[in-house]
């Protein structure tokens, strides 16, 4: 056929050859759906070997130990639940447990309503907000033990930074470590320090999407400031807010740097926390199954919190919609 020739148009013969039946069409979207997820799992195969290795297998493996004694080190013998019992009735734990809920509430209040107030001035003052987006991340650049080591040479009762100029103006030390509540809050101050910066740049990431047109019509029919960020930011922001919530809980029930290295769990188990509880039932006392079942339940803990999260955002859309 010539460059100059009409196009054949198909006839209805030619689209009935074309024409699969029934169990062809089945078989090739079988073998359509399997060359898809063969090329879906060679390239999550090396994630899921690591997660598995490094996740997976020790979560199990921790599971099961926690109706163990022993099986680190020495021999393994099953227990069933006495760990479990133990776990229950153990109330140095139940202190750690109610430190940790204690410190997760105020430092996570603090450090969100914080960060909000600053990312919202971020981003009104976009200009000159540079210097102090630096300023405030570089001390999450520090690792913890670090982070922990320069408040302890700045609130130590007797070499502190803060209680040696308070002496030479003429005032009496503050025991920031040895004293409850002020060790507990101490612990709270240093977490805060350490992860104001990532929050500020979270948030202000989250409000300079808010659209500016809905703003700007809000702003044209009389809402205030404080209306247009409780009715058109917040609700905009909810679920950016609910997965701050989760991962915020998720990683300050895991407190353990600051409080070993600033108070060791003192004064009298005031600071004490659950993963402290864990490594000193696990190092110190060699109590493995007691520490794994403390574990376990830290882990049941969360995927809870986590799980109850979900199920109140999506129950709140429902009712929304």
């Amino acid at each position: 056929m010539d460059a100059a020739s009409p196009p054949t148009v198909a006839t209805g013969e030619d689209w009935a050859e074309l024409t699969l039946s029934t169990s062809e069409y089945r078989r090739q979207a079988r073998r359509l759906r399997s060359r898809a997820s063969r090329r879906a799992v060679g390239f999550l195969a090396p994630y899921l070997v690591i997660w598995g290795t490094f996740l997976a297998v020790p979560v199990a493996w921790g599971i099961f130990l926690s109706f163990n004694k022993g099986g680190i080190i020495g021999d393994r013998e099953f227990v069933g639940l006495n760990n479990w019992r133990k776990v229950v009735r153990d109330t140095e734990l139940r202190q750690a447990a109610t430190n940790t809920a204690v410190y997760v509430v105020v430092a996570i209040g603090v450090v969100f309503g914080l960060a909000i107030f600053l990312a919202a001035l971020l981003n009104k003052h976009r200009g000159a907000g540079n210097f102090f987006k630096v300023a405030l991340y570089f001390p999450l650049l520090a690792p913890p033990i670090l982070g922990a080591m320069m408040w302890f040479f700045m609130v130590h009762f007797d070499f502190g930074i803060v209680n040696v100029i308070q002496r030479l103006l003429g005032g009496s030390g503050i025991n920031f470590l040895g004293k409850n509540p002020n060790a507990l809050l101490t612990i709270v101050a240093v977490e805060v320090w350490r992860g104001l910066g990532f929050w500020v740049l979270f948030y202000l990431a989250g409000l300079q999407s808010v659209p500016e047109e809905l703003l700007g019509a809000a702003k044209l029919d009389g809402a205030r400031p404080w209306r247009r960020f409780t009715k058109i930011t917040i609700p905009t922001l909810r679920p950016l807010l609910l997965f701050a919530f989760i991962v915020a809980v998720i990683f300050n029930v895991q407190i353990f740097d600051s409080v070993k290295v600033l108070t060791d769990g003192g004064p009298a188990l005031g600071t004490s926390t659950v993963v402290w509880f864990v490594f000193k039932r696990m190092f110190a006392f060699q109590d493995t199954g007691l520490a794994f079942a403390a574990s376990v339940g830290l882990l049941l803990v969360v995927l809870i919190l986590t799980l109850l999260s979900f199920w109140w955002s999506g129950e709140h859309r429902q009712r929304r919609s």
